[in-house]
């Protein structure tokens, strides 16, 4: 075998390469309004939440609670919850159709390169920069809970150690699921916009009114819905904490509850459908 058969085979795995990645990533990181934006809502969103409360602390400390409340402590990570879900749909969905968007697919193609490979190359590659940013700006709300708590109301307790990390998994875990059903809603559909615009719909309008509300004989079609398999996993540490939905209060999960076995299995299909999706529709792609 020569040479140049082992260079073209490894050009056709499925498998994406580290180089291959890299070169997402860089792309995804050229577009500086698109990092600016996730940066924003994933470390600028707690930041300025708890500096405007320790602000208001500072001031008038005896109408205003301390920065690190546990309430505050909810409201933060829901905050970051919801936007923080609007941002990687919007990265994931521009990592599934860059290449058509920049009119690249042909040169891609002409490569030899797998079209799956070429698929699975940006879910590592956007992940890689979404995750991170959204731990640096948990980590804060940890810090401030942490060490910006007294004096905590009557009846109140801190979050222990536990209890944050169990909360800061549960948000990187929705994030990779509004990543890789943005991108794979992206690529089949081969544009970015309608893809947000349907699934921010989903997160903030559809996903509340079903977890609000059990309609009779489709409450198994409701828990299909992969938002609320993930209220019945939200830790109680980010309970209370307000929503972007309607009616602006907690949302409440009126549903029977799934078992953990099923919840994990409805979280599981929409990543992994969704990813199959994405790449089945790159590898038919017309070039």
């Amino acid at each position: 075998m020569t040479a140049g058969s082992v260079a073209a085979g490894r050009r056709g795995s499925w498998l994406p390469t580290w180089p291959l990645i890299g070169a997402k990533l860089l792309d995804l990181r050229k577009r500086r309004i698109l990092m600016a934006v996730t940066a924003a809502f994933t470390v600028g969103l707690p930041v300025l939440f708890y500096g405007v409360r320790l602000i208001y602390n500072l001031a008038d400390p005896a109408q205003y609670g301390p920065a690190g409340t546990p309430g505050a402590f909810a409201t933060a990570g829901t905050l970051m919850d919801e936007f923080g879900l609007i941002v990687a749909v919007m990265l994931g969905a521009t990592a599934g159709t860059p290449d058509l968007a920049d009119g690249m697919f042909r040169h891609l193609v002409i490569t030899g390169r797998s079209r799956l490979a070429l698929y699975l190359a940006r879910i590592p590659a956007g992940l890689s920069i979404l995750l991170p940013l959204a731990a640096a700006g948990f980590t804060v709300a940890c810090l401030v809970t942490g060490f910006l708590h007294s004096p905590l109301p009557a009846g109140a307790v801190t979050p222990s150690p536990g209890a944050m990390t169990g909360a800061g998994l549960w948000l990187e875990l929705d994030l990779i699921v509004g990543f890789t059903v943005g991108a794979g809603l992206g690529s089949l559909m081969g544009q970015r916009t309608v893809p947000v615009i349907l699934l921010i719909v989903l997160e903030i309008i559809i996903t509340p009114a079903l977890a609000d509300h059990a309609l009779p004989g489709f409450v198994n079609g409701e828990r299909l819905v992969v938002g609320v398999a993930m209220d019945q996993l939200k830790p109680a540490a980010l309970a209370g904490g307000i929503t972007v939905g309607p009616g602006g209060g907690p949302r409440q999960l009126h549903l029977p509850p799934m078992p953990t076995w099923a919840v994990a299995a409805v979280i599981g299909a929409w990543i992994a459908g969704w990813t199959a999706i994405g790449a089945w529709k790159m590898i038919n792609r017309d070039a």
